[in-house]
């Protein structure tokens, strides 16, 4: 009994042990299956990642390019495909969307998905800049100037002394010469960056001709526009309107008026002065002219203010040559330039001024100059000092039908990523 019964606790072992084996090899056999699916898998997902970037690049280069493309990747590491489409979905936003295929040799052919998701809404006013240039024109910025808010050029930024600049500085082109060495000696706040995108400015004025022929007040020639603040409420300002500058008044406009939509245009010279109370667009198909100071009602640097002005020229905005602005000059508002300039009138023959105090925001094609210097000196014109509305940095706050763009590299809003992962058993 004794050697038989070692013979049967042998053979038990054996068979425990031989199962114990058997488990285990095919528990190693799962496991190199197993990554070798979690590998394919993986290589399936990263085809899609690829292609979406691929086609990101593609896009960003080309914002107008929709359609579909394929790309076969056949190296040593990687081998399939992924297809890339782009296109619209609904009026203000669009798709990208990249599909992998891959072949596995364990579960047969793999396709991952990535939806990259974009914004095109037409969000952007121009208002949101406190300083932006289409060309600098070889204008420098010198020691005196000082600009609150947002400040871009999509050409070369000139510096000659010590300007100051609160916010971040942008430029499409460089800095000549380069911060920090020779005449620059700018002081940035936040920073500075080259090499953004460009910004384009619009073809035209369209905008606000319609909202002026359609609810607004459209004049023909030239016309002189003087405003007043009204009485102590809030939005009931006025605008009188005449056809020279001592000339008797031809049209009385009230801002309070529900039917009156906010804009005032001209097709010759418009000439402005005066005080604002109300929300307001001052228009020219041609140039318009500051006269004397133009002033909010109610201060929003110091307090609650509704008051908010655009003058908005096809091409110049223009501070005039005259007695009452051979001192310290006050702009209150929204400038815009299309094509032309923001500039001083006879800037390099006109007495040394004093400054020339912009709350609001400066947008032109060609930079325009408003003074001359010998080194950091002023010799005529003025000096600057543009201070930013910190009220237009909300994309719904600015003047009615104030010129906007489209961004070039649209926001990206989501993404999507599909991923496959096998189950284990």
């Amino acid at each position: 009994m004794g050697g038989r019964a070692s013979l049967i606790l042998v053979m038990g072992f054996s068979l425990i042990l031989g199962y114990i084996s058997y488990n285990l090899n095919q528990y190693s056999n799962r496991s190199i299956g197993n990554m070798s699916n979690y590998a394919e898998t993986t290589t399936s997902h990263n085809l899609a990642v690829a292609g979406a970037n691929i086609g990101l690049a593609k896009f960003y280069t080309d914002t107008t390019w929709a359609g579909t493309f394929t790309q076969t990747v056949d190296g040593s590491n990687m081998k399939g495909s992924f297809t890339v489409s782009r296109t619209n979905v609904g009026a203000n936003a669009a798709k990208l969307r990249s599909i992998s295929t891959y072949t596995s040799y364990g579960v047969g052919t793999l396709h991952d998905t990535v939806d990259v998701l974009f914004d095109k809404t037409k969000m952007n006013s121009f208002s949101m800049f406190a300083w932006m240039t289409n060309v600098e024109n070889g204008v420098y910025w010198i020691t005196g100037d000082t600009v609150w808010g947002r400040v871009h050029s999509n050409s070369t930024f000139y510096v000659s002394g010590r300007p100051v600049y609160m916010e971040k500085v942008t430029t499409t082109n460089s800095f000549s010469p380069k911060p920090g060495t020779g005449t620059n000696q700018a002081i940035f706040k936040k920073g500075y960056e080259t090499g953004v995108a460009s910004i384009d400015l619009p073809t035209d004025i369209s905008d606000l001709v319609n909202a002026a022929t359609a609810g607004g007040k459209k004049y023909t020639g030239d016309i002189w526009v003087t405003l007043d603040p009204g009485t102590s409420s809030a939005g009931d300002g006025k605008a009188y309107i005449r056809s020279t500058s001592t000339g008797p008044i031809i049209d009385s406009i009230s801002l309070a008026n529900t039917s009156f939509d906010g804009v005032i245009l001209g097709t010759g010279r418009v000439n402005v002065k005066g005080t604002l109370d109300g929300q307001l667009s001052i228009g020219s198909m041609t140039d318009v002219y500051v006269q004397d100071d133009i002033r909010y009602a109610k201060n929003p640097r110091a307090g609650t203010s509704t008051d908010v002005l655009g003058l908005v020229a096809n091409r110049d905005v223009v501070v005039a040559d005259n007695t009452v602005n051979n001192h310290d000059v006050y702009i209150d508002g929204c400038v815009f330039a299309r094509s032309g300039s923001f500039r001083a009138e006879n800037y390099s023959s006109r007495i040394v001024a004093g400054t020339l105090n912009v709350l609001g925001s400066i947008v032109q094609n060609t930079r325009g100059a408003v003074g001359t210097f010998s080194g950091s000196t002023l010799v005529s014109g003025f000096s600057k000092r543009y201070r930013y509305d910190d009220r237009l940095a909300d994309a719904t706050f600015r003047p009615p039908s104030y010129p906007g763009f489209f961004v070039k590299t649209y926001a990206i809003t989501n993404w999507w990523e599909s991923y496959r992962v096998l189950s284990s058993n």
